[in-house]
């Protein structure tokens, strides 16, 4: 995923994120991670999620961006995620988007990293109750957000939206199953036009929205 712009939103199909490029090859990992490092974290603590052996979990003091890294001399990265925080999708509420995601496919770090996305995004909801995605997702990002869209649908307390930012008042949809948001919603929302599918927004919110 990347940051978004002012005036864009939402998922407009991407192949692959810089910031994948960047941390997928250790050494420029290192040399991301010391840099994020030494611009000053702290130790975070994540409802839900102990810090396995050999990792801290730290946050940045200038924003909202996480990250599991190795706690060894040249730290990497194993996971990240950083929030924007918007005032425009929903009237009267804040809301987040998760701007930034990245896990590492390697397999010494899969047993600390298992479950780490899903626990982030359940924190998020808890602290924010509105989650909206962002507007552009690699393939990974669109099935985690379908898994996450699941996950609220067969969850009591939480509901899906869909906002249309291609209508001046960008109204809000309401999906009552999994079966609609496939059949109807999955590619009106997801595709390679990006005057369009930049600004079709979903929403996962706590609360009622209409």
């Amino acid at each position: 995923m990347q940051t978004a712009t002012k005036n864009s939103t939402m998922p407009y199909m991407i192949p692959e994120a810089d910031f994948d490029r960047k941390l997928s090859v250790v050494k420029n990992n290192i040399e991301h991670t010391h840099a994020f490092l030494k611009k000053g974290v702290v130790d975070f603590s994540l409802p839900g999620f102990v810090v396995p052996f050999g990792y801290r979990l730290v946050k940045s003091r200038n924003d909202e961006h996480y990250r599991l890294i190795t706690d060894v001399q040249d730290p990497e990265t194993v996971y990240a995620v950083k929030l924007v925080f918007r005032h425009d999708i929903v009237d009267a509420k804040k809301t987040c988007t998760q701007i930034l995601v990245w896990r590492t496919v390697q397999a010494q770090h899969d047993t600390a990293v298992h479950g780490l996305p899903k626990i982030f995004f359940q924190f998020f909801l808890e602290s924010y109750s509105i989650v909206v995605s962002d507007e552009e997702q690699t393939s990974d990002g669109r099935r985690f957000w379908e898994t996450m869209i699941s996950w609220a649908m067969s969850t009591s307390g939480y509901h899906v939206y869909v906002s249309d930012g291609t209508q001046e008042s960008r109204p809000l949809t309401f999906m009552t199953s999994w079966d609609e948001f496939y059949t109807t919603w999955a590619d009106f929302c997801w595709g390679n036009d990006k005057d369009c599918h930049s600004h079709r927004l979903l929403v996962i919110s706590k609360d009622k929205l209409h």
